[in-house]
C-alpha cells in the first residue's frame, strides 16, 4: 500500500514575546506532517523561525510536488537517506517528513524512535531552560513560568545582558548557558559576560560571533575555558569537518541538519573530535522536541524547552519530572494531538 502525506499550516503562539540578537518575534510559523499506510499514523513537524531563508511556504510547496507514485513508507524513507539532493536545500522540510516516517515505523513495529536508532537510555543529560531577551524587570515573571531544570539559557547580545543576567543570579541558583545567536561585537564584549556570570556558574556559551569568525570562537574558549559551541556555523553533517574546528561543542537542531539520521551522524562525529554534544531546537512543540529527545541520552546538553515556552502547543508528549526530561513510553515518537488539527492531503 502506498504511503499518503498531508500536512497542516500551524502558527505556535509564545507566552510572552521571545527575543534574541536575531529580534523579537511573538511566534513561529508550523507545519505538521502525517504519513499514513495500513491504517497506521505517524507524525513529524517542520517549524521555521523568520530569520532562516527557508519557509514554511517552500515545504507546502516542496510536498505537494512529490511524485510518490505509489511508493511505500520504506521506499520513501530509503529515498530520504540515499539521496542526498532530495530536499537537501530544505533541511526543516526533510526533518518534518523523516520523523514522521520513522513515527509510523516505531508503531507499526511496535518500538520506540530511540530503540530503532539503538540510543541507550543511560545518561541523564542536563536540561536548559531558556530566559530570552527581554527588560530586565520581566525577568522574576519569566522565571516564574519555567519548569525546574539543570541550568538555565539566557540569550544576550543586547545592552541590557549584563543587569539581566545579575538579576537572574539574584532570583535563581542554577548554572547558566549564555547564547548569543551571532550577536556579540568582539571577544571582549564576551569575556565580560563571562566574568558577570562568574567561572563558578557558567555552563557554555553558544555561537557569540558570525560563523565567518572561526578564529574568534577558537580565541574566546582558549581565553575563557568555557566550552563555546557552534550553531548557525554547524548545520550540517559535512561542516564537522570544517566549522567544527573552531569549536570545543556543537548545537545540532533538526530543523538545521534535516534529520534525525542527520543528527546523529553530526553526534556520532562530535563525540569523535572530543566535543560536548548539545541538543537543541528552533521552539518547536512537544512534536519536534519529543523527536530530537530521541538522541537525548547520547547528548551532554539538551535544550528542547519550546513545549514551556509557547500558549498553544497542539501536542502532547516530553514532559520534565525533577529536573529532567521524560520521554513517552508508548511506540513511535509517543506523541497524541492534544486535539483535532486539519490536514490537507497532498494532492488535494
Amino acid at each position: 500500500m502506498a504511503v499518503r502525506l498531508s500536512y497542516c499550516p500551524y502558527r505556535l503562539l509564545f507566552k510572552r514575546p521571545f527575543g534574541t540578537a536575531h529580534g523579537m518575534r511573538d511566534g513561529t510559523d508550523a507545519l505538521f506532517v502525517r504519513a499514513e499506510e495500513d491504517g497506521i499514523t505517524g507524525y513529524g513537524e517542520t517549524t521555521l523561525p523568520p530569520y532562516l531563508s527557508e519557509t514554511i511556504s517552500d515545504s507546502i510547496t516542496l510536498l505537494g510536488s512529490m511524485e510518490l507514485k505509489g511508493f511505500s513508507a520504506a521506499e520513501l524513507l530509503a529515498c530520504l537517506e540515499n539521496s542526498p539532493d532530495l530536499l537537501g536545500q530544505n533541511p526543516g522540510c526533510r526533518a518534518g517528513l523523516h520523523v514522521a516516517l520513522l513515527d509510523l515505523f516505531g508503531r507499526r513495529n511496535g518500538r520506540s524512535v530511540r530503540d530503532m536508532l539503538g540510543v541507550e537510555d543511560s545518561n541523564s543529560p542536563i536540561t536548559l531552560m531558556t530566559i530570552g531577551i527581554c527588560e530586565t524587570p520581566e525577568v522574576a515573571a519569566a522565571l516564574a513560568e519555567l519548569p525546574g531544570s539543570g541550568a538555565l539559557k539566557v540569550k544576550v547580545g543586547d545592552a541590557e545582558a549584563t543587569s539581566r543576567i545579575r538579576m537572574i543570579k539574584q532570583l535563581d541558583n542554577r548554572k547558566l548557558f549564555l547564547d548569543g545567536n551571532q550577536g556579540l561585537g568582539g571577544i571582549q564584549a564576551a569575556l565580560d559576560l563571562i566574568t558577570v556570570v562568574g567561572s563558578d556558574r557558567i555552563l557554555g556559551f553558544e555561537q557569540p560571533f558570525e560563523p565567518g569568525q572561526g578564529a574568534e570562537h577558537a580565541e574566546l574558549a582558549q581565553r575563557s575555558g568555557v566550552v563555546v559551541f557552534g550553531d548557525e556555523s554547524i548545520r550540517f553533517p559535512a561542516d564537522m569537518d570544517g566549522s567544527a574546528g573552531d569549536f570545543n561543542g556543537v548545537n545540532i537542531k533538526l530543523m538545521k541538519c534535516g534529520g534525525l539520521d542527520r543528527a546523529q551522524a553530526m553526534l556520532r562525529a562530535g563525540r569523535e573530535r572530543g566535543m560536548h554534544i548539545m541538543l537543541g531546537s528552533m521552539s518547536e512543540s512537544s512534536l519536534g522536541c519529543t523527536a530530537m529527545a530521541q538522541l537525548a541520552s547520547a547528548a551532554d546538553i539538551v535544550d528542547l524547552d519550546g513545549p514551556w515556552l509557547i500558549s498553544n502547543d497542539p501536542w502532547i508528549g516530553i514532559e520534565m519530572a525533577a529536573g529532567q526530561l521524560k520521554c513517552p513510553s508508548t511506540p513511535g515518537l509517543g506523541v497524541a494531538p492534544r486535539y483535532d488539527l486539519e490536514f490537507i492531503s497532498i494532492g488535494s
